[in-house]
């Protein structure tokens, strides 16, 4: 549903409510399951990022953040690689990181050559205040739009999500191969 006609629904006095459940139901019969999952996906993560307070981070901040809070300390290119931006970029967040005391660079034990980047207990706070919000927002829409069945459904769906949200390009080139 484009920014457009949200915004004539809402111009027609629809409430919030009423604006999700048209975008739901202006489905086609010819919409296959991915295009489903990825209106739906696209929907909640705009949903989700509504919910978050005004903040100075950008998600890409909060994402790498995350990143280094879930699998703990690692040199950037490997960071680049686990967020799947390109190293210019990731330089320039990085450099922000550090500015604002919300990561650490050190040298790696095993090689002296290699600097690695970690999370400050000042960015776990940073990353803490943000996902709460959001994952508050998501708590609350689900206890009071879901049955219990739907949300064990969602749980069981987001678990395989995360399967291909974590799909590697060499594993989609390996996949291909057989």
């Amino acid at each position: 549903m484009s920014v457009f006609s949200i915004n004539r629904l809402s111009n027609q006095g629809l409430g919030s409510s009423n604006i999700i459940r048209s975008a739901y139901y202006m489905s086609s019969s010819n919409d296959t399951p991915a295009t489903l999952i990825l209106r739906s996906v696209l929907l909640l993560g705009r949903r989700l990022r509504a919910a978050r307070s005004e903040s100075p981070h950008s998600l890409s901040t909060i994402a790498i953040l995350g990143t280094l809070h879930r699998l703990g300390p690692m040199p950037a290119w490997r960071l680049a690689l686990e967020e799947r931006l390109q190293p210019q970029s990731v330089t320039r967040i990085i450099a922000a990181l550090e500015r604002d005391g919300l990561i650490s660079r050190m040298r790696n034990e095993a090689d002296r050559r290699e600097i690695e980047l970690s999370i400050t207990p000042h960015g776990r706070n940073i990353l803490s205040e943000d996902i709460g919000i959001r994952r508050a927002w998501l708590e609350k829409a689900m206890d009071e739009r879901l049955t219990s069945q739907e949300r064990k459904t969602l749980i069981d769906a987001s678990e395989i999500m995360l399967k291909l949200a974590y799909a590697h390009p060499e594993d989609e080139a390996q996949s291909g191969e057989e």
